[in-house]
Formats: C-alpha cells, structure tokens, sequence
C-alpha cells in the first residue's frame, strides 16, 4: 500500500479519481462547515477538538493510548492552523490522504476477530496524544453476532467501540481541518452496518474496522462504506449475510 499526504487550501476544488470537495466557508464559521465525504455511501466525518477537556477514567487513558501507538507519526505534528496563520483569512485547511492497494477481499472473514451487525450510536473524532493521527471513535449497539470473538465474548445489545481513522477537527483559532482517508467511508450515526473487525491487541470490545470491510444495510439492500469493493452494492441483504455465515463456516480455526 502507497500513502500520499496532501495538503490544501479548501478555497480551491480538489479532484481525484472522480471525487472532489466543494468550497467551505471560512474558520470563523464552523457551524456552517460542508464535511467531507470520502466514499459513495460515507457519513460526514466525526467531529472533535484540538483540546479535548473530556475526562477519562484510568483504564479508558491506558486503552486509548495503546490504540493510538499503532499509528503514531501517521501525520507530521498536528498543530493548530491559526498559529501560524493568525488572521483567520485562509479557508478551511484540509490534509487529504489517498491509499492505493491492491485487490481487497470483500468479505475478509480469516483476518477478522469478529464479525458483527451492529447500529452506530455516537461517535466523535480525537487527536492522539502525540499530536501524529486523527481517528474516529464509533459506539456501536450489537445487533447480531456472526463470527465471535473469543477473547471479548460480545453478546447481543452490547456495546462496543469501533474506530476508523480521519475525523475532522476543531481548532481553538477556529480553524478547522478534515483528516480524510481517501475512499474509505465513514458511518452514519442511527444507521445499521455489517462490520469486519480487526483488534487493536486490547482485551476490551473495541476494534477497527477492516479496510473494505463494512456495509450499511438499509432497507433489505446493502451499500458498501467503502469505495474499493462494490461487487455487492446494492445486493439482497439476506444474500450477503448468507454468503458471509459460509464464509465464516469454511474458514479455517
């Protein structure tokens, strides 16, 4: 997989491989942002603060930072936009990072902990505590379980924690700047998906979702998150768990 991080100014459209952000208003008017939406079926990006006052409780500090050391040093340092450009006159800064791999497996059930339908609650997006990578932290509500866990032991209308990397970002200047992952979608809060989930090596319920591996149902119909797989875009809802439910049966223990 290649990585290029790209950064620029909103006040322009960027475009490519058919996808481009429209023009947004400027820092001093957050309220009024267009997000970015990464994929066909993506949400708008999570939002959070630079400074975030939330208080954790110990164990919830431990887990978040050993989350957070799987990725460091994604970005150069992140810092506010408005120290350097004090006068607020820039639009909206962005960092938009393109991935280009090859063949993805649609339904990576061998490489997933766990497999599960789940309905997205609330999310938000944090800033590591190094300053190095933006993420989004999804609270999802399991409706269905098809591959188990066996280190977590995830039980219907439990909750979970599932992240995805990108958010956007509030700054105390007032500038704001979307950490973008090209093609890859970000869920819709009140919307159902079926999830593929990797471990981030902690014994909690909380995982990252496996890339090319979510689908929003919707309706009987399913509409992949991501934009590397549309093989079962807009196929039987039925179908696809059934083809997942064999593919969890004949993979390998």
């Amino acid at each position: 997989m290649i990585r290029y991080v790209i950064s620029v100014l909103s006040l322009f459209v960027f475009a490519l491989g058919g996808w481009a952000q429209n023009t947004s208003p400027t820092p001093t008017q957050p309220d009024h942002v267009k997000s970015l939406k990464p994929s066909r079926y993506s949400a708008a990006l999570p939002r959070g603060e630079f400074q975030d006052n939330q208080i954790e409780l110990a164990p919830d500090q431990d887990r978040r930072q050993l989350r957070e050391s799987r990725h460091k040093g994604a970005y150069t340092e992140i810092k506010d936009p408005g120290d350097s450009n004090p006068t607020g006159s820039a639009k909206e800064l962005l960092y938009v990072i393109t991935d280009y791999a090859g063949q993805i497996d649609p339904l990576p059930v061998s490489r997933s902990a766990a497999v599960v339908i789940g309905t997205i609650l609330s999310s938000k997006a944090f800033v590591s505590k190094d300053h190095t990578y933006v993420y989004s932290d999804f609270q999802v509500r399991v409706d269905q379980v098809l591959k188990q866990d066996p280190q977590t032991n995830l039980v219907v209308g439990g909750r979970m924690v599932v992240s995805r990397g990108g958010g956007t970002i509030h700054f105390p200047s007032g500038f704001i700047k979307d950490y973008v992952n090209h093609r890859e979608g970000m869920p819709a809060i009140g919307s159902q998906y079926l999830f593929f989930l990797v471990k981030p090596g902690v014994p909690e319920p909380e995982y990252e979702v496996t890339i090319g591996g979510a689908y929003e149902l919707r309706n009987g119909r399913v509409h992949p998150l991501d934009d590397y797989n549309m093989e079962f875009d807009n196929a039987s809802e039925s179908e696809l768990i059934s083809k997942v439910l064999t593919a969890i049966a004949g993979a390998k223990p």
